[in-house]
């Protein structure tokens, strides 16, 4: 399995990295079109950080949502190689790989916020999204 983004521990304040202008960076037209729409912006979050560049946007809850190719901005849409995640301002991470970019704009439509019901930071990578729901409900 390739690295995701959030191994490590998320730092308080928000998502890690820098933001990068859109269109400095190289990406396929499909990826572009699917992302920028639904307010995701471009973001290298820093090769050691675990990571390397993912789309990021901020959730309205204390969270940021991000999306990657194993550590890249663009790939095949059409491939199960895209991890969606969403992590807590104060910490805390869900993330589930093995997507396509479409399942992977659905997942964070829906991945829950990274605090189980006892209030615990929840850190986890999950092989579908189904077992990321049900670790956190």
């Amino acid at each position: 399995m390739e690295q995701a983004i959030g191994q490590e521990p998320q730092a308080a304040g928000g998502p890690v990295g820098t933001e990068i202008d859109p269109k400095a960076v190289v990406v396929s037209r499909a990826v572009r079109d699917l992302l920028q729409p639904h307010g995701f912006r471009p973001r290298d979050i820093g090769s050691g950080l675990g990571g390397g560049m993912a789309w990021n946007r901020r959730g309205g809850d204390d969270t940021h949502e991000m999306i990657t190719c194993n550590g890249r901005l663009s790939g095949d849409p059409d491939r199960a190689e895209w991890t969606a995640g969403r992590y807590g301002n104060r910490g805390g991470f869900v993330e589930v790989t093995g997507l396509t970019l479409r399942g992977a704009l659905d997942a964070v439509a829906v991945l829950p916020r990274p605090v189980r019901v006892d209030g615990s930071l929840a850190e986890g990578i999950y092989p579908s999204l189904d077992d990321a729901l049900d670790d956190i409900a």
